[in-house]
């Protein structure tokens, strides 16, 4: 019963979103880990294991109702993690890139990160990795209805 009240709540969105449209080449460091690959029934999952630690994971997701808001579609990157030990390591940027890379490879025309405004290590990461920011999106969401949008578009 919470989980059917939890989605039926009124939820503050404030994110930006992030485009790559060609590949991006960025100045990573060398990369010493192997990324994964999993098919899920509605995403992929990527993501990197050292020994039995989840060093990194990030999925792709081939659609997200969010960009309808700005007349857009197409695959979107997102709910990624990087454990503490790991980080500062550029792994995020590495592998935005790399999964960005094998999306615009496979004719898709775009690729998307969907981010909160107040994550900045997250935005500095997307930014490393090769992606520019699009859209930002202020807006209350209640189940799939996005109420009292501020939408403001960058260059």
């Amino acid at each position: 019963m919470k989980k059917i009240l939890r989605k039926c709540r009124v939820v503050d969105i404030d994110v930006y979103i992030y485009k790559m449209s060609d590949h991006g080449a960025c100045d990573l460091p060398e990369f010493k880990y192997v990324i994964l690959t999993e098919n899920l029934k509605s995403k992929t999952r990527y993501y990197i294991k050292d020994v039995e630690v989840l060093v990194h994971e990030s999925f792709l997701y081939p659609k997200v109702f969010l960009l309808k808001t700005l007349g857009k579609k197409g695959p979107v990157i997102g709910d990624c993690f990087t454990h503490k030990k790991y980080r500062g390591q550029a792994i995020y940027p590495y592998v935005l890139n790399y999964i960005a890379n094998i999306v615009l490879e496979t004719n898709e025309k775009e690729v998307y990160v969907v981010v909160n405004t107040t994550n900045s290590n997250s935005i500095k990461g997307i930014e490393k990795a090769g992606f520019s920011k699009f859209a930002s999106i202020k807006a209350k969401r209640w189940l799939w209805f996005y109420i009292k949008r501020q939408i403001e578009y960058y260059n």
